[in-house]
């Protein structure tokens, strides 16, 4: 097999279409053909060929990771899942994966750390709703134990239960009863313990009535 074209797409630049013996062989990542050294009239082995497939393929499953990415920071278990779920054979799941801790670009630290700060900024939960959120990431426990503070419960507590405390008070039939049970169980859906949510709710009626 001798290699007899290398152009440019049209829709994309940065891929080569590679020709052999007059004839479309494959599409191939720019930084592949360089990579490779891949030449006009140079003889690709099988072995090469083979290569250039394999290289390929990681790419591909390195620019839908960097897809992914560029919506929000991920954690690796992440990745690592949606890769799978577009089929990407396992060990160039973890190749791919690799390529992105040289970029640092996956951190599950950082991940935490921004999911943490996220959850807080728009919309509070309890530590154990919380952990509970990081565990299914794939977020190791150590991590996990490291960034979140169980002591900031109660004021995360308040935070989440203002704006729902504020409605539950518009209503003109509204007593206490009826503001325990609905805030109760809101705060409880978000991860604040029994008695913390319980405090939460008497502080709430006292403030805002």
């Amino acid at each position: 097999m001798r290699i007899t074209s290398l152009q440019p797409q049209g829709n994309n630049p940065e891929r080569i279409n590679v020709y052999v013996d007059g004839h479309f062989l494959l599409g191939v990542h720019a930084r592949i053909v360089h990579q490779l050294a891949l030449a006009l009239d140079q003889e690709l082995s099988p072995e090469q060929l083979e290569q250039l497939r394999n290289e390929e393929a990681l790419q591909l499953a390195i620019d839908r990771a960097l897809n992914y990415l560029s919506f929000r920071p991920r954690s690796r278990q992440e990745i690592r899942r949606y890769l799978r779920r577009k089929e990407t054979p396992p060990a160039l799941v973890e190749t791919a994966l690799a390529r992105l801790d040289a970029l640092e670009l996956v951190n599950d630290y950082d991940f935490a750390s921004f999911w943490i700060e996220t959850r807080e900024q728009f919309s509070p939960r309890g530590t154990h709703a919380l952990k509970n959120e990081l565990y299914m990431k794939g977020i190791e426990r150590e991590i996990v134990d490291d960034l979140v503070d169980e002591e900031q419960d109660e004021e995360l507590a308040m935070r989440a239960g203002h704006k729902k405390a504020v409605s539950l008070l518009r209503s003109p039939d509204i007593d206490f009863t009826r503001f325990r049970t609905r805030l109760g169980a809101f705060l409880q859906r978000r991860g604040f313990g029994y008695e913390v949510a319980a405090r939460t709710v008497k502080a709430l009626w006292k403030e805002l009535r």
